[in-house]
């Protein structure tokens, strides 16, 4: 089960992203950096040995039940964005 307290991931950005500015941005590269982002947290230390549970309800989403390994399912997630 995930457990996560007091957590700050800071990623450098020249500037606040607000809602407006990604709006304006093309599809594509908010999903780029989004993949980015997926691949840079799921290699952080703070998340080795943390699991996600996926629960039976998932299933009409294309998850299947069980317990996965948090940074894989990071990282699994944003080669499925890829």
């Amino acid at each position: 089960m995930i457990s996560i307290d007091n957590i700050t991931i800071n990623i450098n950005t020249p500037l606040p992203v607000s809602d407006d500015l990604l709006k304006t941005q093309s599809p594509i590269i908010v999903r780029d950096e989004l993949t980015n982002m997926l691949r840079i947290i799921s290699k952080d230390s703070r998340f080795v040995g943390q699991t996600i549970i996926i629960p039976s309800e998932c299933e009409q989403y294309g998850f299947i039940e069980g317990e996965f390994d948090l940074p894989t399912m990071l990282y699994f997630l944003a080669d499925m964005l890829e």
